[in-house]
């Protein structure tokens, strides 16, 4: 069979992506080289919990990763919104986050909100370079009101001083965000979890009349004289196909063609985005127990700048709260994790040992009933994503169409988008489907993206 177009990759992005062009009518190849959906937002069952490697929760108010489901004649359900967030401060403990904001820094806020639904989102592009603070530094001098937001890119984007905040890829997602949900943050657990959905998007894929192979890894993108041939697969098997998308994150896409294949300013970019010390990181716990493991409701989003003894910022989720499917019944699961600075401490084992020791200390501590827990699973997230700093944003990025390569297409969350995990991700995969069909698509014509 001839394909008109060959996906790399069957994470959220590449699903996205061989999805849309297989319903305007292309002949798509899907190729994955796991034996699983997903990629990095990969889901299974341990001890009859729902594990996600990093398929958290996800930031889509609506326009992105929920419409392309309703495109494929999907319904995405999405689980009830957080009900709290409670935020932890070293010597007080919990309290809702608003706390940080009260009086007259409330003002301060307003004036923050006001200036993000005036200013246009390309003017947010003029701030790649600079940090979440020093454009709130505009409209307001309170402490409260800094941590607020620096929590949420806490919370969604793993960073973790004040001056690490990227000002347009936050104040992008808060701006979305305010105008489609009317609120700072807003985020859902799929109803059914990850696996399922992705084994249906494949289904709605198929239905479309295009193909997957699972484990199935591309040994290289064939390129000659300019422009794609199509791929090789590691047992030798040539793939023919004008056009190849590759949904790939960057630290593996280099491997996948040959010296000279790529331009060498974009080898050049994505080498230096694909260095350890530009990975998003973090430490982290599950923990299944007969009680919610929470710090003030079921279904809260929690967060903290630092912790008694680990001293790292994170998050911690109840899932169960979000779906109680996700566990067996009268069991709880819940995630904690510590983001952690990979310029200083990637691949540091006795760094990690020490700080996992010491935020289990910290977890009993911030919530006691972890003390009853029925197991842990401790965890090392090293592959979240490229750190979302000032300088690592937009442009520096690659784009979707890769200009010196005829029929050569890039897409995911490590390439030039904008939004959060899974909803990055989806965005880029419509950006990328959309520059290969030659056109916009209408059922996404209100859809932010690159």
């Amino acid at each position: 069979m001839s394909y008109d177009v060959i996906v790399v990759g069957a994470g959220t992005s590449g699903l996205v992506t061989a999805s849309l062009l297989a319903e305007r009518g292309k002949r798509v190849l899907l190729l994955e080289k796991h034996a699983y959906l997903g990629g990095r937002a990969r889901e299974y069952r341990y001890k009859g919990h729902q594990l996600g490697l990093g398929s958290h929760l996800v930031e889509d108010p609506g326009d992105s990763f929920t419409r392309v489901c309703s495109v494929m004649g999907l319904d995405l359900v999405h689980s009830e919104r957080s009900d709290a967030m409670p935020f932890w401060t070293n010597g007080k403990g919990w309290a809702p986050i608003q706390e940080q904001y009260s009086g007259a820094a409330k003002q301060g806020l307003k004036r923050c909100i006001q200036a993000l639904n005036d200013v246009s989102y390309g003017e947010l592009e003029t701030w790649n370079h600079a940090s979440l603070r020093e454009w709130m530094a505009q409209y307001t001098a309170d402490e409260g009101v800094y941590t607020v937001w620096e929590a949420i890119s806490v919370l969604e984007q793993t960073t973790l001083r004040p001056w690490e905040h990227s000002a347009s890829e936050n104040l992008y997602t808060r701006k979305l965000h305010y105008s489609t949900q009317r609120t700072a943050g807003y985020s859902f657990w799929p109803m059914g979890g990850w696996d399922a959905l992705w084994h249906s998007m494949v289904a709605a894929f198929e239905a479309k009349g295009g193909e997957i192979r699972l484990s199935a890894p591309v040994r290289r993108v064939d390129v000659r004289d300019g422009a794609v041939q199509g791929v090789t697969l590691r047992d030798g098997e040539e793939v023919p196909a004008p056009q190849v998308v590759v949904s790939a994150p960057v630290w593996d896409l280099l491997r996948l063609f040959d010296d000279g294949a790529l331009p060498w300013e974009l080898r050049s970019r994505i080498g230096m985005l694909a260095a350890n010390r530009n990975r998003a990181c973090w430490i982290g716990y599950w923990i299944a127990a007969k009680e919610p493991v929470i710090a003030m409701s079921e279904r809260e989003m929690a967060s903290f700048l630092s912790t008694p003894r680990c001293g790292l910022p994170g998050f911690t989720l109840n899932f169960t709260g979000y779906d109680p499917g996700v566990s067996p019944d009268g069991e709880y699961l819940t995630c904690v994790g510590a983001s952690f600075d990979a310029t200083e401490h990637y691949g540091d084992r006795a760094w990690l040992d020490r700080k996992f020791a010491e935020l289990w200390e910290d977890i009993e501590e911030m919530m006691p009933a972890a003390r009853g827990a029925l197991w842990t699973k401790p965890h090392v997230v090293t592959s979240y994503g490229v750190i979302t700093k000032p300088g690592l944003v937009g442009p520096v990025r690659p784009d979707a169409e890769v200009r010196g390569v005829e029929g050569l297409w890039l897409t995911g969350d490590t390439t030039r988008a904008r939004g959060i995990g899974i909803d990055k991700a989806a965005r880029s995969g419509i950006t990328t489907a959309e520059a290969v069909l030659g056109r916009r698509l209408e059922a996404f014509a209100g859809t932010m993206r690159y």
